[in-house]
C-alpha cells in the first residue's frame, strides 16, 4: 500500500526493494523447515560429496536395509565402502548402530540456499535422476517443461510449490519408512 502512496519515484524504489526482500524471505526454504544445524563444515562437505551419502542414510532408516550387507546390495557398492560410509554418518550422528542394526541418528541434515554445498547437492541428485531415467517406472513422476507466465503468478507458484513442500515435508517426517524416493523440485527463470 506504501509503496503505490509513494509520491517519487525514490521512495517508490525503497518500498519495492522492502517488498522483494520480504518476498525473498518467505521464498526461503531453510526459514520454512525446523532444521538445525551440528554438524562441522568439513562433515557436511564429505556427506554432501556425492549423493551415495544421503541415499544410504534414507535407505538405513527403512526396515530390512539395516545392515551393511542389505545397503550395499542395493547401492551396488563394495560393502568396504558401505562400511566406511556408515561409519562417518555413525559418527556424525546422523545414523546410530545397535546390535549390528543401522537406523537413523539424532542429527537432521539440511541445507539453506545461503550454503556453498547447495550446487553440490543439486548437482548429485539431478545427476542420480538423470541416470535413473533409464529404468523409467510408469509410476514415477518426471514433469519437465519451460514456461511463459506473468511475474506475479511465478511468485504465485513459487509460494504454492514451498507452501506443498513444507506440506510434504511434514507428512515425510510424521510416515514410517517403509520405501526409499527422490523428490527434486525444479523452478526458475529460463533467462536472468
Amino acid at each position: 500500500i506504501l509503496k503505490d502512496r509513494a509520491t517519487n519515484e525514490k521512495l517508490r524504489k525503497r518500498f519495492e526493494a522492502k517488498v522483494q526482500a520480504m518476498r525473498d524471505e518467505r521464498l526461503n526454504i531453510k526459514s520454512r523447515l525446523e532444521t538445525t544445524d551440528s554438524i562441522s563444515t568439513k562433515d557436511r562437505e564429505k556427506f554432501y560429496s556425492s549423493a551415495i551419502y544421503g541415499a544410504i542414510h534414507v535407505l538405513a532408516a527403512i526396515p530390512g536395509f539395516g545392515t551393511v550387507e542389505a545397503l550395499a546390495d542395493a547401492t551396488k557398492l563394495a560393502r568396504s565402502r558401505v562400511r566406511e560410509i556408515v561409519d562417518f554418518m555413525i559418527r556424525i550422528d546422523v545414523l546410530k548402530e545397535e546390535d549390528g542394526r543401522i537406523s537413523s541418528g539424532t542429527n537432521h541434515v539440511h541445507l539453506g540456499n545461503d550454503s556453498e554445498l547447495i550446487l553440490k547437492h543439486h548437482i548429485n541428485w539431478r545427476y542420480h535422476t538423470i541416470a535413473n531415467l533409464q529404468f523409467l517406472d510408469r509410476d514415477d513422476i518426471h514433469y519437465s517443461a519451460c514456461l511463459s507466465l506473468s511475474v506475479e503468478d511465478a511468485f504465485k507458484l513459487k509460494e504454492s510449490i514451498l507452501a506443498n513442500l513444507k506440506q510434504n515435508v511434514d507428512v515425510v517426517s510424521k510416515s514410517k519408512e517403509e520405501i526409499a524416493y527422490v523428490m527434486c523440485f525444479d523452478f526458475y527463470k529460463l533467462i536472468s
